[in-house]
């Protein structure tokens, strides 16, 4: 008994339907075999016997971890021959890829099985010349034969020849061009030398495709279609869309399909008999392995992952798991080095298969660190999840390097009402550091340990980066003195930029000051006085290329240091100046790291610029912060935590170790002007806490801290902390005096009762 059989997932159902209609018509005594790669597919049973992927002796859960889509259907390709051969009353099994359409018996495939144990088709018959795809090159490298079809009879050297390929499609069934892979098909490229014959079907009427239709005439006549005069055995439609009849397949572009040529006619027919069999419906269905339980997509990072993992020895038996999804976002422990971030292990894969990020990103510093955090957050490929645990690891970080230590020597601290504490902690200070740095220092060892030796332009350079970008700092805070001393040499400003931009691998000057002025500084609330400094002339407007819309300076910066937009955009022109202004908001902008609302008013507002942004697709749209709103209370925790969402409503929450602003439920929370605020920090973090409200917007009236009896009595009257709050809630009565007018209230009540009360009142 001769045997053809495919293999599918569910999204190609009506495919297989097609095929295995088309050999019910050229084929009627070969038994029809459908092997369902990712859960079954009833609508196929009544054309063919459906057989679960996991039937054939593939180890389907791993691979659906470790493979995508395209490589777990053809890794089953060698499983589905053993177990179909290995059938009783079994002499031959033919493979055929789903989008192939039988349009005549395939009589030279059984003459060839007499002469050969296994029969193979080549990609080519003649050279592709050209450079139009595919070509020579593109076929070598994806594989000599085309395994959309393969033949073998029952042969022991054929069960052997399965069993070796089975072996190398376990890790080896990827596309992975760079080490000369490409799913199973690369892998028979060694057939010919490993089994006693085999038959190369050289037939023009075989497997046509785009790769070979070149040179080969088609025809429709009375006895059917043909190929230079033969006739047309099966064709193969990889690649092709129904609802695109007119393109062969979206892998190549050599064969331009021609109005009412035989092809468009082959084409249509084809595309309504996939539409006839349900293709709307099934190409809407999701891959089963393409996604976690939780709904979250397998990156492919994910799945080189795993792969690495399972060929070193990792289980992944059990499949897709919320267990594999949380080992993902576990720290790799290949790249742990002490006393820096941890790297998830989707992280440590995407940095493996970027090519320029070993170069970026040493992974052996904690600016490089940080930078590649930065980086893998901000790609637009990255899934909220894994930016939320890549994120986590930060964190953790932090809140263990969260250890308080004294403040660098400060002058008296602040006693008065804790709303007025802003001003002193901008006031001159007598101490070697600004004490808005100074409180961060006395929270954050990682800065300790990097800045203590360091230069204090150094530290501020860093703070002014990627401290107030994350809305850890607050550079409002900053004394007159240093901001004098900063506006009047701008090198720790354009540091700061270098700091914030070490992820983007910014390194020319100008890129730098324009970063720093335009997009740094904006993000991270710098105040005026420095925005103007590192910005120089570049917000003075050009006044022989204002046109229709003013023109400032720093847009001719760009142009003048690029002879390629020279060449493309002549200001001197107004079609040139709205062709550049339209090349700026698609994407030059971004380039330049220039946020929209760092531009002049004057431009921004105009209405030619308003204009083309509507008329550019993507355009970066304003980040212009919303009016304040307002909420009862805020309390300061290290991490948000499930218990939180029981908290009375309106109460906000401030994340200590990210510097996020939320509500109870985890929404996001833009600036605020809140009623009290709640420190539920140690006081030696209640100064850096403070600071990070302020970055992020938030003002208040009145300010308590939740402390301990012990920590109470252990805290030194002359502690800045004092100066932060108005009163303190503990959990026994201290047995310390008061050092200034700071109330101390003990409860034995939960915090979230304490809130309630709060709101009540």
């Amino acid at each position: 008994m001769d045997v053809v059989f495919t293999i599918v997932s569910r999204n190609y159902a009506a495919q297989a339907a097609v095929l295995m209609r088309s050999l019910a018509a050229a084929e009627p005594d070969a038994a029809r075999v459908v092997i369902a790669a990712d859960g079954p597919i009833p609508q196929l049973e009544s054309l063919a016997r459906v057989i679960e992927a996991s039937d054939t002796g593939a180890p389907i859960p791993a691979m659906s971890v470790y493979y995508d889509a395209l490589e777990l259907n053809t890794a089953i390709k060698p499983h589905a021959f053993r177990r179909l051969l290995a059938e009783p009353g079994v002499t031959s099994v033919t493979y055929l890829d789903p989008d192939i359409f039988v349009y005549a018996p395939l009589t030279p495939v059984r003459e060839a099985l007499a002469q050969a144990p296994l029969a193979l088709i080549p990609h080519l018959t003649r050279p592709l010349a050209g450079e139009a795809s595919p070509n020579d090159h593109t076929i070598l490298t994806s594989g000599a034969y085309n395994l959309g079809f393969l033949a073998a009879r029952r042969t022991s050297e054929i069960f052997a020849l399965m069993d070796w390929w089975a072996e190398k499609c376990r890790f080896d069934c990827r596309v992975d061009f760079a080490n000369g892979l490409f799913t199973d098909q690369k892998w028979m490229d060694l057939a010919p030398g490993l089994v006693s014959d085999v038959a190369i079907l050289r037939d023009p009427g075989l497997d046509i495709a785009y790769w070979n239709l070149e040179g080969r005439t088609l025809a429709r006549g009375p006895e059917g279609w043909r190929v230079n005069g033969q006739p047309l055995g099966f064709f193969h439609f990889s690649g092709f869309d129904p609802r695109r009849k007119d393109v062969l397949s979206k892998h190549q572009d050599r064969i331009v399909v021609a109005r009412d040529s035989p092809l468009s006619q082959l084409l249509a027919d084809y595309a309504q008999a996939l539409l006839d069999n349900g293709h709307d419906q099934a190409s809407r269905i999701a891959y089963a392995y393409g996604a976690f339980p939780s709904g979250r997509p397998v990156s492919r990072a994910m799945r080189r992952c795993a792969l690495r993992a399972a060929r070193a020895g990792q289980s992944f038996e059990s499949g897709l798991t919320p267990e594999v999804e949380a080992w993902m976002d576990a720290p790799e422990p290949l790249a742990a080095v002490d006393g820096l971030p941890d790297i998830s292990r989707e992280m440590d894969q995407v940095w493996r298969d970027d090519p320029t990020a070993a170069v970026r990103f040493s992974r052996n510093s904690l600016q490089d660190r940080l930078a590649l955090h930065a980086w893998f957050v901000a790609r637009s490929d990255t899934h909220p999840a894994a930016a939320a645990a890549a994120s986590g690891l930060v964190e953790a970080w932090r809140a263990g390097a969260r250890r308080s230590a004294p403040w660098p020597q400060v002058d008296a601290p602040w006693t008065g009402p804790s709303a007025g504490v802003a001003d002193w902690v901008s006031a001159p200070s007598e101490g070697p550091w600004p004490r808005a740095a100074a409180g961060l220092l006395a929270a954050r060892g990682d800065l300790r340990e990097r800045f203590g030796e360091a230069s204090p332009e150094t530290l501020l350079a860093w703070l002014l980066g990627p401290e107030a970008e994350a809305g850890r700092f607050a550079p409002a805070l900053l004394d007159g003195p240093t901001l004098l001393d900063l506006s009047q040499d701008i090198a720790p400003l354009l540091d700061a930029a270098r700091f914030a931009r070490a992820a983007h691998g910014e390194t020319s000057d100008i890129r730098l000051q324009i970063s720093a002025g335009y997009g740094v500084a904006v993000r991270a609330r710098w105040p005026e006085t420095l925005r103007r400094a590192v910005r120089g002339e570049g917000d003075r407007l050009v006044g022989s290329l204002s046109g229709p819309y003013p023109f400032p300076r720093v847009l001719l910066r760009i142009w003048d240091s690029r002879p390629d937009l020279q060449r493309l955009f002549a200001l001197h022109t107004l079609v040139g100046r709205l062709a550049y202004l339209r090349w700026l908001i698609g994407g030059g902008l971004r380039e330049y790291d220039i946020e929209p609302d760092g531009l002049p008013e004057s431009l921004t507002h105009s209405v030619v610029y308003r204009l083309a942004r509507l008329s550019v697709r993507d355009a970066r749209p304003p980040a212009r912060r919303g009016s304040p709103g307002r909420a009862a209370a805020i309390v300061v925790v290290q991490t948000l935590t499930p218990a939180m969402a029981d908290w009375p409503n309106g109460v906000l929450i401030c994340e200590a170790s990210s510097g996020r602003l939320r509500r109870p439920d985890g929404a996001p929370v833009g600036p605020t002007e809140v009623d009290t605020v709640i420190f539920g920090s140690c006081p030696g973090f209640v100064a850096a806490d403070a600071q990070t409200l302020i970055a992020q917007g938030v003002s208040w009236r009145h300010a308590a801290a939740v402390w301990s009896a012990a920590t109470l009595n252990a805290l030194d009257d002359d502690h800045p902390a004092w100066g932060f709050v108005d009163e303190v809630w503990s959990n026994a009565a201290a047995t310390r005096t008061r050092p200034r007018p700071v109330d101390i209230l003990s409860s034995d009540m939960p915090l979230q009762a304490q809130l309630a009360g709060l709101m009540a009142s």
